[in-house]
């Protein structure tokens, strides 16, 4: 990167200053502060010894100031984890675990983690994986089982106990 400010080329200070005025965001004051240092003559590396900021993360940073709104700096929202059943959520879940799903609208005699991740889904919009099914079964403190019946057949020697 040249010294010369090629890199903010069409950023207007002054523009910077207001936003590093009214921004809450951390990252983004501290983007904003790279740029106005560098943006005074100061190198990546001189900023670096200021601020902490490695010289590579500080041209990064140069290049989103510089291509984007001076307003949209920041880390981007990402999107983490799926949300989880709140407190009243799982209680309500969990009581209607303990009915058949047949007494919630469902043909199977039995929750199974394909029919609990279905009824997740539409009740409380919200998805988890097959996996966690099964978890959440379990912290119901319920199995999964079939809906079959076995029947034992004995042999004439098992009889003879």
């Amino acid at each position: 990167m040249a010294r010369d400010g090629a890199k903010l080329e069409g950023v207007d200070p002054e523009q910077l200053h207001q936003q590093l005025r009214r921004e809450t965001d951390a990252k983004a004051t501290k983007q904003l502060t790279v740029t106005l240092l560098y943006d005074a003559g100061f190198s990546a590396y001189e900023i670096e010894d200021l601020l902490g900021v490695p010289a590579q993360t500080g041209y990064n940073w140069l290049e989103a100031v510089a291509e984007r709104e001076v307003t949209a700096l920041g880390d981007a929202p990402k999107s983490g984890r799926p949300p989880r059943l709140s407190t009243d959520q799982w209680t309500e879940l969990s009581a209607t675990l303990h009915a058949s799903p047949a007494e919630v609208g469902y043909d199977d005699p039995v929750w199974s983690p394909e029919i609990l991740s279905s009824h997740i889904l539409d009740t409380y919009v919200i998805e988890y994986s097959h996996a966690h099914m099964y978890l959440l079964l379990e912290k119901a403190r319920l199995s999964r089982q079939t809906a079959q019946l076995h029947n034992f057949i004995c042999s004439s020697s098992d009889n003879s106990a």
